[in-house]
């Protein structure tokens, strides 16, 4: 049997609910060397707890559902006036990536666009 075989529905909807709310609304994300096991830790958890959550509720794994996250906040600062002086690369650092590289690949993966062309608003 797997770890997920003794994982029940209400404790992957609890888990996976906490996850989101330290990942989203306290803002995690941005912060480059957070780990499922460091929110694992803060929710007194074990870090296969959230593996088995995120597979149950999104079929994602906490690095997907991470750069999905980075990405979403990156495209809303490439589009935002205020941030506009700042590089694409700038940008990616302060939604949470650790490096250009990472950024971009992630980008590129989920939006199917480099940063750039989506700040210009063009499509491939």
């Amino acid at each position: 049997m797997s770890y997920l075989d003794h994982f029940s529905a209400d404790r992957a909807d609890r888990v996976y609910v906490e996850v989101l709310n330290l990942l989203q609304v306290q803002k995690l994300y941005r912060e480059r060397g957070i780990t499922a096991r460091k929110i694992a830790d803060m929710m007194g958890e074990d870090h296969r707890a959230i593996s088995a959550a995120l597979a149950i509720q999104s079929g994602e794994n906490f690095l997907t559902l991470l750069n999905r996250l980075r990405v979403r906040e990156a495209c809303r600062l490439l589009r935002d006036s205020k941030f506009s002086k700042l590089s694409a690369e700038e940008i990616g650092l302060r939604s949470g990536f650790s490096s250009r590289q990472a950024f971009y690949l992630a980008f590129r993966r989920l939006m199917k666009m480099t940063p750039t062309q989506y700040r210009e608003g063009k499509e491939e």
